[in-house]
């Protein structure tokens, strides 16, 4: 698969070592749809420190076939620069993304994100922090177009640095001594020579002596939970109950800051999973997350293509005559479609709503 849009150069970024670097993107694309379309950014993991914006996962391709492009996220990595460097990077392809909408043929209302592990973390941080100033960064320029996005997918995100030891259960266990100054955390963050780390950093919470008042406001600027608010985008956060890199209670601390708010927010917890694969079920229920919210279908788009026209027709026949050939042929539309008067039948009750939408469309 070639993208459309292969190696874009969004801008130079600088690195800690006095350097720079160059963000790139590559845009996929959907097969499917007319006009300008939804997109989501994947976004890639590695523990903030490793890993590749060409890491294009098989769990988000299917969205391709829904009627949403793809963009992947390139982002300084934190032995380029430390944090805030990476959600700055985020935030500038979105702008970018925003700027460029007619060159793209994207739809600059319907922007989303998805991530996993680090990528996560900055899927969620994305989605929190819309009023966060000292978050948006200058990377790519387009200053005057907004970052925020209107739906996004964390899977097995960090979200509390400072807690993610606390969070540890037994079992699972963890591989990982998120304090230890080696730790990723703590070198996200630039506080990782022998002797310092994330554990330091809490233990000098309120000390204002350089450098701990400069770095415990790092870690709490990169706290996805401490953004949250009641503007936030809706939110699938997907874990694995046996992760031994990012403890579950890190999701189930998301969650309990943005449920109360009222956000839509979904957590599942995937039991037997680790750190990676989620599963065929879960990877289908965050597709189904992200095109519910991004592209909204009217009942009679029976084939899932943002559209509705005649190549709907003989699927909706199909879908009335026999429901369980229609449900093979199109597997990754769900059962509201063709079911007009939500009795979740699909009926001759239901000729007449598809006959008028199909007109009017």
């Amino acid at each position: 698969m070639t993208a459309p849009f292969d190696d874009v150069e969004i801008g130079l970024v600088p690195t800690d070592d006095g350097g720079t670097y160059e963000l790139h993107t590559d845009i996929y694309w959907a097969t499917v749809g007319e006009g300008p379309r939804p997109v989501v950014l994947w976004i890639h993991g590695g523990g903030w420190q490793s890993g590749s914006y060409q890491n294009f996962a098989q769990a988000a391709r299917p969205l391709l076939s829904r009627g949403i492009h793809i963009a992947l996220t390139d982002y300084r990595l934190s032995g380029q620069a430390i944090f805030p460097a990476q959600i700055h990077d985020v935030k500038g392809l979105v702008r970018h993304l925003r700027a460029n909408a007619v060159m793209y043929n994207i739809d600059p209302d319907r922007i989303g994100a998805w991530g996993t592990s680090a990528g996560g973390h900055l899927t969620a941080l994305l989605a929190t922090s819309g009023n966060a100033v000292q978050l948006e960064g200058a990377s790519g320029g387009n200053s005057t177009f907004s970052s925020r996005i209107q739906a996004g997918v964390d899977f097995f995100g960090p979200t509390d640095l400072f807690q993610m030891n606390a969070d540890v259960t037994d079992p699972p266990g963890s591989g990982i001594n998120h304090d230890a100054f080696n730790s990723p955390e703590s070198r996200l963050v630039g506080f990782d020579a022998p002797g310092e780390g994330i554990g330091v950093l809490r233990d000098n919470i309120g000390n204002p002596n350089p450098p701990f008042a400069e770095k415990v406001n790092l870690v709490f600027l990169a706290n996805t939970d401490a953004h949250a608010s009641v503007d936030d985008p809706p939110l699938f956060i997907g874990h694995g109950l046996d992760d031994r890199s990012v403890p579950f209670l890190q999701s189930v601390r998301l969650f309990n800051a943005l449920n109360p708010l009222g956000v839509d927010v979904t957590l599942r917890p995937v039991p037997g999973a680790g750190h990676g694969a989620l599963g065929a079920e879960t990877d289908e229920q965050a597709r189904e997350f992200l095109v519910r919210r991004l592209l909204p279908r009217t009942a009679a788009d029976m084939n899932c293509d943002g559209d509705v026209n005649a190549a709907d027709i003989p699927l909706f026949t199909l879908a009335l005559l026999r429901p369980g050939v229609y449900s093979v042929v199109q597997p990754a539309c769900n059962s509201t479609n063709g079911d007009f008067n939500e009795d979740f039948e699909i009926d001759g009750r239901d000729v007449s709503g598809f006959i008028e939408q199909l007109l009017n469309m």
